[in-house]
């Protein structure tokens, strides 16, 4: 289990640049003279190039048998974009980092989950190690988001996106220490190949992914214009932004341990129940602040409960020669719920308003929940008693 220790803290290593930058790139560029539109654009296209690199990283890395040397050029690609960022004078500059960002960011993403994989392919508890490990994640997002804004304040936007470059240039000294696993045929694979199931994602999960993401994302980029034309402080928002990612930790450790036992698609279906039933919340009883810290309090674990299985669930499906491929095709399915959901929040709300946008998006999370529950089913028509649901 050394390479999940090793992996676990170059997790965290990049979590706190993600949480250090990500509150206050568009705050740069708007310095820089960008317009809300080009701001919009420069992120979408990032974005799109991020969606395109996902597969290209882990065909690759199937393909060279080599996740490590790949991953450590993938974290070195990031902290290079952070130099650039910091040193950019002008948009154009500032763009094309976004985009080295975003493209190496890929192949952080595809290549850290193919490399827990194998680190957790004999393991017994993956979920629960799983939601450990990404909720250890949650923790250290949440510390570098806290302390970004100060050192923001305090030293400039060029100071912070070195900070951040010096945790990848970290992180990709540390990945160096990583064993790679020699490729070999694993007993689940083996399981599913001689049953004539497919080692590749199913497109009920995959279908679930891209609409819970569509959900979330199209949600939480209101939220704060939601909660502050109700009223509530800027102070007010962060804080109740903060209080659900100190709960996704507890949430992804429980909800991956409870994976182990009842099956990943079980967990999956009650994370889009979980964000569906946030949605309602906001539509009922954000005016009151002490229903509003429950509804945030669900959101953590819904959002925990989908995290750690989905993350799993990608990570375990097929054999370890498929594994890149499959974490690349996963993340491809994020992707494309993200940019659905960063277009329609905006859309829904401009021409119906934020309570019309909530009842898409719990639309949204219901048919995640469902997706889930029919992979579920489809799952155990297929499996024998003693595979593992799921």
């Amino acid at each position: 289990m050394n390479n999940y220790r090793i992996l676990t803290s170059i997790n965290l290593l990049t979590l706190v640049a993600i949480g250090v930058s990500s509150p206050l790139f568009t705050l740069y560029l708007q310095e820089l003279g960008a317009t809300f539109a080009l701001i919009s654009l420069i992120i979408t296209s990032a974005m799109v190039a991020m969606l395109a690199s996902n597969a290209a990283w882990g065909w690759l890395a199937d393909g060279l048998q080599a996740r490590k040397r790949l991953f450590v050029a993938a974290l070195a690609g990031v902290a290079l974009a952070y130099v650039w960022l910091s040193a950019a004078d002008d948009l154009t500059m500032a763009w094309l980092a976004r985009l080295l960002n975003d493209v190496s960011m890929a192949g952080v993403a595809t290549l850290s989950l193919a490399l827990m994989g194998d680190a957790l392919d004999a393991s017994t508890h993956k979920g629960r190690s799983m939601g450990l490990f990404r909720g250890l994640g949650s923790l250290a997002f949440a510390a570098g988001a806290f302390g970004g804004g100060w050192l923001a304040d305090v030293f400039g936007f060029s100071f912070i996106f070195l900070v951040c470059g010096g945790f990848y240039l970290v992180a990709a000294l540390v990945a160096l220490s990583l064993h790679e696993t020699p490729v070999r045929e694993t007993p689940s694979a083996a399981v599913s190949a001689s049953q004539g199931r497919p080692s590749g994602l199913p497109l009920l999960f995959l279908s679930g992914v891209a609409l819970w993401t569509m959900a979330h994302v199209a949600s939480t980029t209101m939220w704060p214009n939601y909660m502050s034309a109700l009223g509530y402080s800027k102070a007010a928002i962060s804080s109740l932004w903060g209080l659900a990612a100190v709960v996704e930790m507890p949430a992804m450790v429980l909800s991956g341990a409870l994976s182990d036992v009842v099956g990943r698609a079980i967990v999956l279906a009650a994370g889009g129940v979980g964000i569906a039933l946030v949605q309602i919340g906001y539509l009922l009883l954000a005016a009151s602040l002490p229903a509003l810290i429950g509804v945030q309090l669900v959101r953590g674990f819904g959002f925990g409960s989908y995290t750690a299985a989905s993350m799993t669930l990608a990570a375990e499906t097929g054999g370890q020669a498929q594994r890149g491929r499959n974490s690349g095709v996963f993340n491809m399915a994020g992707v494309v719920g993200q940019l659905a959901g960063s277009l329609t929040g905006g859309m829904v709300v401009q021409a119906a308003g934020f309570h019309a946008l909530f009842i898409v998006c719990a639309g949204l999370a219901l048919s995640s929940a469902l997706c889930f529950l029919w992979l579920r089913r489809r799952t155990l028509a297929l499996t024998p008693p003693r595979w593992i649901p799921g």
